[in-house]
């Protein structure tokens, strides 16, 4: 498709008080930002892996041999990179004739809000995917049975429910009950909730009305603290228990934002504007890192 003058008929003449531009500005905002860790890529892909697991301590008796373990790798995760592109062509008379200044406004901010918005989604995606994409233990991100190497034990990240005090509750604590692949307890609690914006207003009411008496006149939340990160892209039942100090999803970042131009003096006298970048968006560590709370029953 080709901007003409018939597409912004009324720009071509002088006249017009005022115009609503706001739609054309670049997103003040980015909320991707908040919902993944930014990982810097220098290649087509990048692996990411784990490695750890040496067995559990033992008593070792007077003249016995120690028991010696070995480190190991557990599971890993590829991202390939994409790339994400976006343009706009306008023809000559268009650009010349046009007195609202629509396409240099257009060619910077309204290409880039374009591929800022594809980041929301594409990070959004995500997490609204962890009980459909396969992790690399075998299993969906968001599951009751995360597999471990060496223990009979799964760990759970899954709990079905709307939220409630109770199933707040409940996700917190299944962060205490994570095993480490010996099946010894997995050093991790939460300490950020990611939830739609629509969920606002409810936490905070949920918030304020499990308060308790203490010391005589004050009062005390019961709940666990967590920071709420506020996402607008997530969907909206879903809500997702975090333990910050390690990596779920993940925003892998190949090459930034880039903005190119060609004039085609030819033939058609036609403007290209057109930015690009490179990365893909994705999960790893499997089995740790959040619980999701399904928000429905």
């Amino acid at each position: 498709m080709t901007l003409r003058r018939e597409d912004i008929a009324r720009a071509m003449y002088v006249g017009t008080k005022e115009v609503f531009m706001k739609n054309l500005k670049n997103m003040p905002e980015q909320e991707w930002k908040r919902a993944c860790t930014v990982k810097t890529s220098d290649k087509a892909q990048e692996t990411y892996d784990s490695v750890g697991n040496l067995k559990p301590a033992h008593e070792k008796l007077e003249e016995g041999s120690v028991e010696y373990g070995k480190i190991e790798q557990a599971y890993k995760t590829t991202i390939v990179n994409k790339t994400w592109a976006n343009g706009l062509k306008v023809t000559m008379e268009a650009k010349e004739d046009e007195q609202w200044k629509v396409i240099p406004e257009a060619k910077v901010n309204e290409l880039a809000r374009t591929i800022t918005q594809l980041r929301e989604r594409k990070v959004a995606e995500v997490w609204d995917n962890t009980e459909v994409d396969t992790g690399g233990d075998g299993v969906v991100y968001a599951s009751n049975s995360h597999p471990l190497l060496h223990s009979a034990s799964t760990n759970d990240n899954l709990a079905t429910g709307e939220l409630t005090f109770e199933n707040y509750d409940t996700c917190v604590k299944m962060f205490n009950d994570w095993k480490s692949h010996w099946g010894e307890v997995f050093p991790t609690s939460p300490d950020k909730i990611l939830m739609n914006r629509n969920y606002q207003t409810k936490f905070q009411a949920l918030l304020q009305s499990n308060l308790v008496p203490f010391e005589s006149s004050n009062t005390k939340n019961t709940i666990p603290q967590l920071k709420a990160v506020w996402n607008r892209y997530i969907s909206e039942l879903p809500v997702y228990f975090l333990d910050s100090t390690i990596d779920t999803a993940v925003f892998q970042k190949r090459k930034g934002l880039t903005s190119e131009y060609d004039y085609d003096k030819r033939f058609t006298f036609n403007f290209y504007f057109n930015v690009h970048e490179r990365y893909e968006t994705g999960m790893i560590n499997p089995g740790y890192g959040f619980v999701k709370l399904t928000g429905a029953s």
